[in-house]
């Protein structure tokens, strides 16, 4: 027995120690709650100024929800009914509904399903990986999602909204309804995500644009995030000319101030940045035969002389139950060197290429037949599948420095002289843009 000890045996020592423990305990507790309370009444007021500079987004008043567009359609996905696909980024977890206000005035409120998040958009291959190699972590990151408001009958709305409580009061808080416009028959549209950044050669730029014209492509949705003035001017033309829809961009959300460009994206959070202009693309040009999703320095060229239509066509008469196709990439890299030294348009300058690689690889898709799409996969609609072209039919042509994971710059290389099929006309058009634009080929790379 120890000297000191209470009614129950337990030495005085031990019973100050345990008393001392729980003080110690509780005190700490109180010290978390307080942390938190004040953390969450500094962040939320942050969060509130934040949300107030947003251009673009519409934010869900109290949550990390920022609500960018919504497509209507009357087909999909239940057919004869106004469907409505807001696409956004959500960092919540929460069951929202919709407030919808039709046209006749009407306020209506409604469930909402979300139709699209990155999980359910994972193939069983990409699952696979993560029970292998434990999934990425995720906390903390906006996810690019949509969701599905329904209105039964044949009406018509004009803004939408998401709201975990009351249907805000005024239309300034809600989301205009977008309505696709009449398409061209067979029509070929390309999704090309994000331009942004002050690496952009607005020359390349125009011959992107000019030699997807060339193949035979109708339209491309591209989103600007913050370009300078010469980028602009490029824009402009091509808008006007009614071949480009541009539409603004930005990055709402923590982590505040990120942006897509090397030194300052944010790791995770990148990803699910680059993917929403894909989602909303998907569904605004829906309406389109074939979606194309490639980068503004990539071209698919087809091994014989025939535009990108009379390709597809070629191909569906192989496979008539294709949702889309693949293709293989090769990369022109500028550290090689130019070629034609003496031309001053770039895609001509460099024809060293590596050989056809898997990698960084792009499709062309049929819309009726993919039920989602990302930067690098597609989800077929049973019973249809995605093929893969041969690479001696057509190749991604993609013009770039050297991608920094590679283990060496100076793989096997071959020499590519395809593209020049288009010297006399695409020249032609180049210098109708060059006069249009104001921009002279003054920043050639400089190897």
């Amino acid at each position: 027995m120890w000297p000191c000890a209470d009614r129950s045996g337990t030495p005085c020592l031990q019973r100050r120690r345990t008393k001392t423990v729980a003080i110690a305990a509780l005190a700490l507790s109180v010290c978390f709650l307080v942390f938190q309370f004040v953390m969450q009444h500094k962040i939320d007021p942050y969060r509130d100024v934040m949300n107030s500079k947003l251009r673009f987004f519409k934010a869900v008043p109290g949550e990390d929800t920022y609500l960018y567009s919504a497509i209507a359609n009357f087909h999909d996905p239940q057919e004869g009914k106004l469907n409505i696909i807001i696409t956004a980024f959500d960092g919540s977890d929460i069951n929202y509904e919709c407030c919808v206000h039709l046209d006749d005035k009407t306020l209506l409120r409604t469930p909402s399903k979300l139709v699209y998040d990155e999980n359910r958009a994972k193939s069983l291959g990409q699952i696979f990986l993560e029970i292998i190699r434990g999934k990425p972590d995720e906390d903390k990151v906006n996810k690019e999602k949509q969701y599905h408001c329904g209105v039964s009958g044949n009406l018509r709305a004009s803004h939408v909204t998401l709201t975990s409580s009351s249907c805000p009061s005024d239309t300034q808080d809600y989301l205009p309804i977008v309505y696709p416009k009449t398409v061209p028959a067979d029509g070929l549209a390309i999704c090309a995500k994000v331009a942004f950044g002050s690496e952009l050669d607005p020359n390349i730029l125009m011959e992107w644009f000019e030699v997807q014209r060339l193949l035979g492509v109708d339209h491309v949705q591209l989103m600007d995030l913050d370009n300078p003035e010469p980028i602009q001017k490029v824009f402009r033309y091509y808008s006007d000319m009614g071949f480009l829809e541009l539409l603004p961009y930005e990055l709402p959300g923590p982590p505040y101030g990120r942006g897509l460009h090397e030194s300052t994206r944010v790791f995770n959070q990148f990803f699910h940045d680059e993917a929403l202009p894909i989602l909303d693309c998907r569904r605004r040009l829906a309406d389109y035969t074939y979606i194309m999703g490639v980068d503004i320095d990539e071209v698919l060229i087809p091994a014989k002389n025939q535009d990108l239509k009379a390709f597809l066509k070629e191909q569906l008469q192989s496979h008539p139950n294709a949702a889309g196709f693949f293709f293989w990439t090769q990369f022109f890299l500028y550290e090689w060197g130019p070629v034609n030294k003496d031309s001053d348009v770039t895609m001509f300058r460099y024809l060293n290429s590596t050989q056809p690689r898997w990698e960084c690889y792009k499709y062309i898709y049929l819309t009726q037949r993919v039920k989602h799409a990302t930067t690098h996969t597609i989800t077929p609609v049973s019973p249809y599948r995605q093929y893969t072209v041969p690479k001696e039919e057509a190749t991604l042509h993609h013009y770039r420095h050297c991608p920094k994971g590679w283990k060496t710059c100076n793989p096997p290389r071959i020499t590519d002289r395809s593209i020049l099929r288009f010297k006399d006309t695409l020249e032609g058009r180049l210098q109708k843009a060059r006069e249009a634009t104001g921009i002279s080929p003054q920043s050639l790379p400089k190897n």
